[in-house]
């Protein structure tokens, strides 16, 4: 069958022009085991290039690899494909917001990976799941029955089930018929949440340099509740902090830039920054005393550099991981009634603090590292024995 076939003409040329997959630090091989990747490997959006090259890295100084075989997320698994996993080690499948129902609309499992349950079972190698998210928007339809049978099919196979947030646990924990099912799920924070960690010696992480970075979501806007409105009130919130400092507008996807009309109506003086690597995405991310990001990797990949962030909370992920670090206030709502207030209030008030802002950044990120630790510490013996 040709997969192809099946994914929706919008995401058909990513995939078709998938390249040779990288790593951002090349680590010495130092392992024995053989892993078969799932992800969304793609070249479309700058925080989705990251993640499954620092989910590598980590692997491969967290549990030891010696060697990576890659395999879309969106490729239909067919009886060929289970036999090729099986003759690796373990099945990895992250990371990512894989729980959505329409980037990859399938009858296989009804969430991104095209796996049937028939196919689920014929894979005897351990599966783990790392840093996956629940990505359902707000107001968005529910997922058809087929999810929850096929969730309850995985959980219930898989030897480790890491979720990124505790908002997806407890939402995933819904589909889940038992109480064995549900207590599999692990909170496991994304990767990128720990770049100084996992590549310390990368860059001088608490060098910032006196400017903001702004970023703005546009897929799916009227879920986003991206209205007119909203537009409006970031577009004067950014040209009264440009009056304090530079503002830069970091476009991971060419959506991103309809802010930019509005920017450009208020008279914003701004610097665009298009990303287009890996490398480019974490080097700008180390770089600003404050970003504002309306991406879910417009705030986890800013904090994984120690960078302090403001998130403008239009999908429930956002503030699910502000309420794990223990800093809710770090977000702004879109559906607040002084969205616009608040979000030039807390703007200023975390800039000008952005000293004592990268110390708390620093401080929750160590939080995140020790769990990770002792998670890959148990995916390790997992496979050790």
């Amino acid at each position: 069958m040709n997969y192809l076939s099946k994914i929706p003409n919008k995401l058909k040329s990513i995939y078709q022009k998938l390249k040779p997959f990288p790593t951002i630090v090349k680590y010495t091989p130092n392992g024995t085991k053989k892993m078969f990747h799932i992800s969304a490997f793609t070249y479309g959006n700058a925080g989705d290039i990251v993640l499954p090259i620092v989910l590598r890295d980590l692997f491969n100084i967290g549990v030891g690899v010696k060697l990576w075989k890659g395999q879309h997320v969106y490729k239909i698994v067919s009886q060929t494909d289970v036999d090729n996993i099986n003759r690796h080690d373990a099945m990895v499948i992250g990371g990512g917001g894989l729980f959505l129902k329409d980037t990859n609309p399938n009858d296989l499992s009804g969430w991104q990976w095209s796996c049937s349950i028939d196919e689920l079972k014929q894979m005897n190698v351990p599966i783990i799941m790392f840093a996956v998210g629940y990505n359902r928007f707000r107001g968005q339809s529910e997922f058809k029955p087929l999810f929850k049978q096929h969730l309850n099919a995985f959980v219930g196979q898989a030897k480790f089930i890491g979720i990124r947030n505790t908002g997806s646990i407890n939402k995933l924990k819904d589909y889940l018929e038992t109480d064995e099912l549900k207590n599999k799920l692990t909170f496991q924070p994304c990767m990128t949440t720990l770049i100084s960690k996992i590549y310390p010696d990368l860059h001088n992480y608490k060098k910032k340099e006196d400017f903001i970075a702004i970023n703005c979501a546009f897929d799916r806007v009227e879920l986003r509740k991206g209205t007119d409105l909203i537009l409006n009130s970031i577009a004067r919130v950014a040209k009264e902090l440009s009056n304090i400092t530079r503002i830069k507008y970091y476009s991971h996807m060419l959506s991103d830039n309809k802010i930019l009309p509005y920017f450009n109506k208020y008279k914003v003086q701004y610097e665009l920054i298009e990303m287009k690597t890996e490398k480019q995405v974490l080097e700008e991310y180390i770089k600003p005393r404050l970003v504002i990001g309306m991406r879910g990797h417009a705030q986890m990949i800013p904090f994984g550099c120690l960078t302090p962030i403001l998130s403008i909370v239009s999908h429930n992920k956002l503030q699910w991981f502000l309420d794990d670090i223990s800093h809710p206030d770090w977000g702004v709502d879109v559906l607040s009634p002084n969205f616009e207030k608040e979000l030039l209030e807390k703007s200023v008030e975390i800039y000008t603090q952005y000293t004592h802002n990268m110390i708390e950044v620093e401080i929750a990120q160590e939080k995140l590292w020790q769990i990770t630790k002792a998670n890959l510490k148990e995916i390790k013996s997992l496979l050790d024995n």
